[in-house]
């Protein structure tokens, strides 16, 4: 699918140079108005899969954080998932509410088909399954399409690996994965939190939430009658699992001394502000599902368009269903070497790309 003479001109690829990482693309078109960045942490194990995330970042460094950030731990979740993925990532510096717009994501689309496939882009924070059909007519290198031989949006799959991850943690705290009765504080009702949150009912959990959007907790109130809080107090809420369902860095040095709960079991990613926070809520005994394992159900399901064979969501789901007992296993792993869950997972996650365990034996097929 090349590119016309005259749009290749207009986007501007800077390489920047980032120790550890094999490529960082800073993009630009300002025919357009695009400012984004591409990272690509490792392919050790196959080319990099990854969402599209677009946000209104306060400046370019806080964007290139995130996009480091973000790139590294797909690394890490596609290395634990098996899927035959290596680690990226993408940032589109904009405010999805106001500034997205088919010209921007259309020229984002022939930026991805420049990369030749080092880079194949999904639905992320701020994008849409919409978006990614926009981003398809310049480039076959996306997944989670509304298409026929494509798998959707990604969000109810993350949900219910999600919802298993929490199962996990309370059968590791009690010694049942029952969630009825258990106290459920839930951040963030998005494309995540509002199918998770089904879930959750429909298990008999006793439910708390928060979001900023005031529809969103109107139609929550109706159908479900969780307790209501504040943003700001969610995290501080006394239950048997927090939730993190928003936006990065929400476990940190303020929030912790706050946190009155047993275990964290949620979808964001980037849950630790900083490593050396899951050493913290081990001391403080509170149970951490890392977040690249426990939300690696979209990854899982979006890769299972891209096999021979085609998308299939019964292979989806069964393979989802193995966060649980992945997540036991590292629990499990940390216990015994004393180290924090998080830690245990990356070593894990490391030691299966040292060895090649799960590497890509065959180019991804794109049945779109």
């Amino acid at each position: 699918m090349p590119l016309s003479g005259e749009k290749e001109k207009t986007i501007q690829f800077e390489e920047l140079a980032v120790k550890d990482y094999e490529k960082v693309y800073k993009i630009t078109d300002d025919s357009v108005g695009l400012k984004a960045i591409i990272a690509i942490h490792n392919t050790r194990l196959g080319m990099t899969l990854g969402g599209v995330r677009i946000f209104p970042y306060a400046n370019f460094d806080l964007a290139l954080t995130d996009v480091l950030r973000l790139s590294e731990g797909m690394t890490y979740k596609s290395a634990i998932a098996g899927v035959g993925f290596g680690g990226g990532k993408s940032v589109i510096i904009a405010d999805p509410k106001k500034d997205k717009d088919e010209r921007k994501m259309l020229r984002f689309g022939e930026a991805v088909h420049m990369l030749q496939g080092q880079y194949i882009a999904a639905e992320d924070v701020g994008s849409t399954p919409e978006d990614m059909a926009i981003i398809r007519k310049a480039t076959p290198y996306v997944v989670g399409l509304m298409h026929k031989n494509s798998s959707g949006d990604p969000g109810p799959f993350t949900a219910y690996g999600i919802f298993r991850g929490i199962q996990s943690v309370l059968q590791k705290i009690y010694g049942s994965n029952s969630l009825a009765g258990k106290k459920i504080a839930l951040q963030g009702l998005g494309n995540v939190g509002m199918p998770l949150l089904n879930y959750l009912f429909w298990a008999g959990a006793d439910l708390t939430v928060a979001d900023i959007y005031p529809h969103n907790l109107e139609y929550v109130t109706k159908k479900f009658r969780p307790r209501i809080v504040e943003p700001s107090e969610i995290h501080k809420v006394p239950c048997d699992v927090f939730v993190p369902c928003a936006m990065g860095g929400i476990i940190n040095d303020q929030t912790i001394p706050q946190m009155q709960c047993k275990s964290i079991a949620g979808c964001a990613n980037n849950q630790l502000l900083a490593e050396h926070h899951a050493e913290i809520l081990k001391d403080k005994k509170i149970l951490y599902a890392p977040d690249f394992v426990i939300n690696a159900g979209g990854l899982i399901n979006v890769a299972m368009e891209v096999t021979s064979e085609g998308y299939n969501p019964i292979e989806s789901r069964k393979k989802i269903d193995k966060i649980y007992d992945q997540l036991l296993a590292i629990y499990d792993i940390a216990e015994k070497n004393k180290t924090s869950t998080h830690v245990a997972a990356v070593t894990l996650a490391k030691y299966r790309m040292a060895y090649e365990i799960g590497k890509r034996s065959e180019p991804p097929h794109f049945h779109h």
